[in-house]
């Protein structure tokens, strides 16, 4: 029988695999947590693709440094999860060297027995 409820466990196990995978900008695993059709809105209001975040990734315009989470909150309803992560970030995205807080907001869907983010958006924090 498939899964179908989320529980807190799986949201934290998922949003530790897409950071570890954002530092080293593992394709493979941002594929596979990304669904097909992400929509994700930047700090600039642009909205954003999975396909863009994966070429930002293959092509190397966004590059982590040094990087840390924390996860504020994780509200659940049935098989979609909502999170709530602060990550404080050093780097360069798209040659310019970028530093700060940021706060992202999550949706996870369960599909099978993954879940993947189908809508996300992100701020840097003052």
């Amino acid at each position: 029988m498939e899964k179908v409820e989320i529980t807190r466990q799986d949201v934290l196990e998922a949003e530790n695999k897409l950071f570890s995978a954002q530092l080293v900008s593992n394709v493979d695993i941002l594929d596979l947590l990304l669904h097909d059709d992400l929509i994700a809105v930047a700090p600039t209001g642009q909205v954003l693709t999975k396909k863009m975040d994966l070429d930002s990734h293959k092509a190397k315009t966004m590059i982590v440094e040094d990087a840390s989470t924390i996860i504020d909150e994780i509200k659940i309803i049935g098989d979609t999860a909502l999170s709530i992560v602060t990550m404080t970030a050093k780097g360069k995205m798209m040659g310019t060297p970028l530093e700060g807080k940021f706060r992202y907001f999550r949706v996870w869907k369960r599909f099978g027995d993954e879940l993947k983010v189908i809508g996300a958006s992100f701020m840097q924090l003052p």
